[in-house]
This record gives structure tokens, sequence and C-alpha cells, in this order.
């Protein structure tokens, strides 16, 4: 059985095919996470990191440092930047770009784009696939066309997509993405209300996104959901 859990921000809990998987863990520094680093240490099996600002890398680092059984996938730039920088285990990376799955044990992995900014390689969004069912996390980005490739390449069931707007995706523009994206099951916003720069109603994203014919999830922070 899958679930997800959302931690506040854009850091979600994934448990699928029997891992345990960490997605952009700000924890904290991260004011609506009921979970902090040390929950995790030790007790992770992959941490998928979207771009570098700190609100993303958060405490992948410390985590990573202190669980040596968890592997890293992220943007190969980024994380051969983390092993010069910090020193992380080289032995912990999934070297990966844009591009097809990756095999991690029963967990299939891939990086697709999006369009935002980092200072060591490209941002990204990450699809994470196993027990029958397929997550889009969509990191920062703002809306762009090829959201529709994305989903006809992947063909989500779940997509968590920022609408925070300013940095992001705002409601409105999400919704759009949505429609480009097509899940099968939900849309569930992320990377919103966690400082007052990016406060924004969730409930116009779920209205939208239900007069487009599409299902949303409006989680709490520490909520978790069956997949």
């Amino acid at each position: 059985m899958a679930t997800l859990r959302w931690l506040g921000h854009a850091a979600v809990e994934l448990n699928i095919s029997g891992k345990k998987i960490l997605i952009d863990p700000l924890l904290s520094q991260n004011p609506l996470s009921p979970l902090k680093p040390d929950y995790y240490k030790g007790n992770v099996d992959l941490v998928v990191v979207t771009h570098d600002h700190y609100d993303h890398l958060g405490d992948a680092v410390d985590i990573l440092k202190s669980t040596p059984k968890a592997k890293l996938f992220a943007n190969y730039d980024l994380e051969m930047y983390l092993v010069n920088q910090y020193k992380i285990s080289e032995d912990q990376l999934i070297p990966a770009n844009v591009g097809g799955y990756v095999e991690f044990d029963s967990v299939k992995l891939a990086l697709t784009p999006a369009i935002h900014s980092s200072e060591h390689g490209d941002p990204n969004g990450a699809v994470i696939s196993g027990d029958g069912v397929t997550v889009y996390h969509a990191g920062d980005t703002g809306l762009f066309a090829d959201m529709k490739t994305i989903g006809d390449v992947f063909k989500p069931d779940y997509a968590l997509l920022p609408i925070g707007g300013r940095f992001t995706m705002d409601p409105t523009q999400a919704s759009i993405a949505v429609e480009l994206l097509r899940p099968k099951k939900a849309a569930i916003p992320i990377h919103y209300n966690t400082w007052d720069l990016i406060k924004v109603n969730e409930l116009d994203f779920e209205r939208l996104v239900k007069s487009k014919g599409f299902n949303a999830i409006i989680l709490k922070p520490g909520q978790e959901i069956e997949l």
C-alpha cells in the first residue's frame, strides 16, 4: 500500500514499493512541518531533491550523512556539488538528468524539466512510480506547455503542484497545469502559505481544478493519505 504525507511547503514523504522516500526535505526551517530531521535520520531509503534552493535542499545533507543506506536522486551536477562541498558519499548517488526512468530496486524514478532557477544544475521535477501508482512532484516551476508531454509520457496518478505564486505558479496557473498533466486520481497543492510571500487561498485551486473536471485533494501539514 502506497502512502503520501505532506510535510508543509514542498516537503513530501512517500512510502511506495517498500521504500520510504523524502522529496525536498525542508524540515528544520519549515514552520509548517510537524516532523523534524531526527525523525528521518536512519529511517529513509531515498532523498529526492528537485533543485538547490535552501527551501528544497533543506535538511537533505544531514539526513544523507546520518543515513548511509539512503540514496540521493537529483540532477547529476547538483549531486556532484553535494559530494564536493558537503562530502556526501558517491556511493549514495543515483546519477541522472532529464530523461527516462531509472530503476531503484522496485521503484522507478525520472527527472523532468521545470521552469525556475538554481545555482547548481538545472531545476527539475521528479516522477516516482511503484505499487502501480505514479506521482509527479513538479518542484518549483512556472507554467509551461510541455507539461502536456509529461502527462503524455508518465501518465501521473497524482500531481503535486506549487501554487504559492511569486516564485512559482499561482492557483489559476496551476489549475491550467492540471489540464495539461491530466492526473488520473488527483492534483495536490504544495509550496504555499509557508510564509506571507507565498500566501494564497488553496480553496481557489481546488475550485478551479474541480471546475475543469479533475479531482483536487487539500492536505494539512502532516496529513497522510493512501494512494
